[in-house]
């Protein structure tokens, strides 16, 4: 489960996180990430993705369900997941540990 799915995973949640606007702006990035979610359906168990993986699932059921407000309040949450992700791969790198 690791790999090129994994990897799209992660493009596709920090495209989406960087992404400005509503669902209808956003669109693209969404079936991206939807694809993303098919392709890569279960973040492996101590994945530190894991948490930006159940909340991209709930950006995805916020758009199924046409809900702007659940989908911006789930969006957030998916930018603040994908902004600890990268800061832990940063520090990561910065000591030589990525």
């Amino acid at each position: 489960m690791n790999g090129p799915s994994r990897a799209s995973f992660l493009s596709a949640a920090t495209s989406l996180a960087l992404r400005k606007g509503g669902m209808k702006i956003c669109e693209d990035s969404i079936k991206t990430l939807s694809d993303a979610l098919d392709d890569y359906p279960l973040a492996m168990p101590g994945d530190e993705i894991g948490p930006a993986h159940g909340r991209a699932r709930e950006v995805i059921a916020a758009r199924r369900a046409g809900d702007e407000a659940a989908f911006g309040a789930a969006k957030y949450a998916l930018e603040l997941e994908m902004s600890g992700f990268w800061i832990l791969q940063a520090q990561a790198y910065s000591t030589g540990r990525g």
